[in-house]
């Protein structure tokens, strides 16, 4: 897919996401589906997450030209996410983690639209976390990966909030 419709589709996929978000009832943004590692609020934590984690890895991509990346977010930070994302979200909470997106969703769309075409779909191996082999990645990929990302919780979201429905 060329740069520009990646980019629209991406923005489209938010888009998406935020209309089935819209939907979860504030009661129902610290349910925690057993077995689940996050809560239906804990889902807009992890989104923001995963935004903030592949903005690192096109900022690399993009700064080095090719050149390898090598792991970039802290263990403690994402044991810290993680256990947000358990918990879940607060009423209050939900507009301040929905702005966050807004924001981190501009600045990923901001740095892959000035990738030039010649460089979208240019790879450089990635590592993603310690002691992992390398994986080939281009700036296409991220945005990829984040249109699906969205996608995933788009159908995960209205099937946990009926779950949570039928348990009350």
């Amino acid at each position: 897919m060329d740069r520009d419709a990646a980019l629209a589709d991406f923005d489209a996929a938010r888009v998406e996401w935020e209309g089935v978000f819209a939907q979860v009832p504030d009661a129902a943004l610290a349910y925690l589906k057993s077995g689940d590692v996050y809560a239906v609020g804990g889902l807009q934590v992890h989104v923001n997450w995963v935004l903030t984690h592949y903005r690192r890895i096109l900022d690399a991509l993009i700064a080095g030209n090719g050149a390898p990346v090598d792991p970039l977010d802290a263990p403690a930070e994402v044991e810290a996410v993680n256990s947000k994302a358990r918990a879940g979200l607060e009423a209050r909470e939900r507009r301040v983690a929905l702005d966050d997106m807004a924001e981190l969703h501009a600045a990923v769309r901001k740095a892959a639209g000035a990738v030039s075409p010649d460089e979208w779909s240019r790879k450089a191996p990635v590592v993603y976390g310690d002691g992992q082999d390398p994986f080939p990645t281009s700036p296409e990929d991220v945005i990829g990966w984040l249109r699906e990302h969205y996608r995933e919780h788009v159908q995960q979201c209205p099937e946990l909030v009926a779950e949570w429905r039928s348990l009350r």
